[in-house]
């Protein structure tokens, strides 16, 4: 154990307070994992751990539930009082605790076997609940009766889910079956709760483990019911081996674990169930899909309350992957680059990829994944590096006499066209040239039109 960690569990012990580690940490040190922190609980009262540790800062982090914040070298660590919880109001928290001397009680309070064990300091372990079994045996089980402890707090679903996938182990029977029963109650949770834990899990790996367990047990629907529409849904391709849920699982899989790129690849073809037409020949066709599944998992993800910022970069990515043909010029890719933006167009390509191996298993993407390398290459071009361009402004062309905004917004317009054609014409020089001599005739022709309407 960390250092100081020891030194908050003897100190305790030293004052006649029993004191362990508590929860995950004891859980991942079963395991083989490192814990990232470390939850202390003990039989001393919030009033008496903060006399023992009089001598240090320490923090009312939750002094009604009995939590104290001990301040260490800069860092924080928790210490709960054993307690035991009242009534849980909303599905979602006690209304109360009650402070307790008994650690089982304690214990007896948490959602899985696996959470519910302590560890003193110098190692021994107390698992009233066979915890340990239950890592060995790869089993998520409730502690006591799994309706119970769901009904209290209905995250503890969304939990239950995310540790099965994680550890790759099974949801006991009983604990499933109550999940399927009780996956409405989720619709009472805060969404930004909902959207936190499957953050967590689809930025693991094999996030589909987690999607395929929350369509096994009902919450897909309750939670993402516009998924829910593409379980076993045939697209009619023969470019698709997949039903549409399981390509889209695939995708998400395929690509690396950034939050906006994952759930892109999640909801890039959101939509073919609402554009389905089947051609002459049979075949499945999704005209528009992608410019109706921007705007869907634009309410999607409002309704989890995402940023904004993380949105815009979901439908970016959305919009242009149908935008991939079998010949690009440069020109076109730097167009792309340009409407997809510099920070994004490589997960745009990540996207494109994935979406090429995820629909059937003999497909090349080998093509995409060059054109992902000359992406790559047009990045280092001058032009490329910066939104603005030009070698010239609206001002120098104000300096040669036009004055029309209009005029002058179109003519940096078609530079920019001839620019990104050809990069070696960005000079000021030229592009002063040019303009002198395909513009000059159309701000002389407003001048005249002006001059003409004066009443003399």
């Amino acid at each position: 154990m960390p250092k100081n960690v020891l030194f908050i569990l003897n100190k305790l012990r030293e004052n006649g307070f029993e004191a362990y580690i508590v929860g995950g940490s004891v859980r991942d040190k079963l395991m083989g994992i490192e814990p990232h922190d470390y939850d202390i609980t003990t039989s001393a009262r919030p009033e008496e751990i903060k006399k023992v540790f009089q001598a240090y800062k320490t923090v009312l982090v939750g002094e009604d539930f009995g939590t104290v914040g001990i301040l260490l070298d800069n860092s924080l660590y928790e210490v709960t009082t054993f307690r035991i919880d009242g009534a849980y109001i909303n599905n979602r928290k006690p209304e109360k605790v009650i402070f307790s001397k008994n650690l089982t009680e304690d214990l007896k309070r948490r959602d899985f076997t696996i959470n519910a064990m302590a560890m003193d300091g110098d190692g021994n372990l107390y698992d009233p609940f066979n915890g340990q079994d239950d890592i060995r045996n790869k089993i998520i089980r409730a502690v006591g009766d799994p309706n119970e402890r769901i009904r209290e707090d209905a995250l503890r679903m969304m939990r239950a889910i995310r540790f099965a996938g994680r550890f790759g182990f099974f949801i006991e029977e009983e604990l499933f079956d109550a999940l399927s029963l009780n996956a409405s109650l989720l619709k009472k949770i805060a969404p930004e709760r909902i959207f936190d834990e499957f953050s967590k899990m689809i930025t693991g790996e094999n996030p589909s483990h987690y999607l395929l367990l929350m369509e096994e047990t009902g919450i897909l629907d309750v939670i993402f019911p516009e998924l829910k529409r593409t379980v076993g849904f045939v697209q009619f391709s023969p470019f698709h081996d997949k039903t549409l849920f399981d390509h889209l699982i695939c995708v998400m899989d395929n690509v690396k674990p950034d939050l906006s790129l994952r759930l892109a690849g999640l909801f890039h073809d959101i939509s073919k169930v609402d554009t389905l037409s089947i051609g002459e020949d049979g075949r499945g066709h999704f005209y528009g899909h992608e410019v109706l599944g921007a705007d869907k998992v634009e309410e999607i993800l409002k309704r989890y309350r995402l940023p904004n910022k993380t949105i815009e970069k979901v439908k970016i990515l959305i919009l242009d992957h149908m935008k991939v043909h079998a010949e690009m010029t440069d020109k076109a890719l730097r167009r792309q680059i340009k409407r997809v933006g510099r920070d994004n167009v490589l997960d745009l390509y990540d996207l494109l990829i994935a979406d090429c191996m995820c629909t059937r298993a003999d497909r090349d993407a080998s093509f995409i994944i060059n054109r992902r390398n000359r992406v790559k290459e047009l990045l280092d071009e001058k032009e490329m590096k910066t939104e603005k361009f030009l070698e010239i402004n609206g001002n120098d062309i104000k300096s040669l006499g036009f004055s029309e905004g209009k005029i002058i917004g179109r003519i940096l317009k078609d530079l920019e066209e001839m620019v990104l054609d050809d990069p070696e014409k960005n000079k000021k020089t030229y592009l002063i040239d040019y303009i002198d001599k395909n513009y000059r005739w159309w701000n002389d022709k407003i001048i005249w039109n002006r001059w003409s309407s004066w009443d003399c």
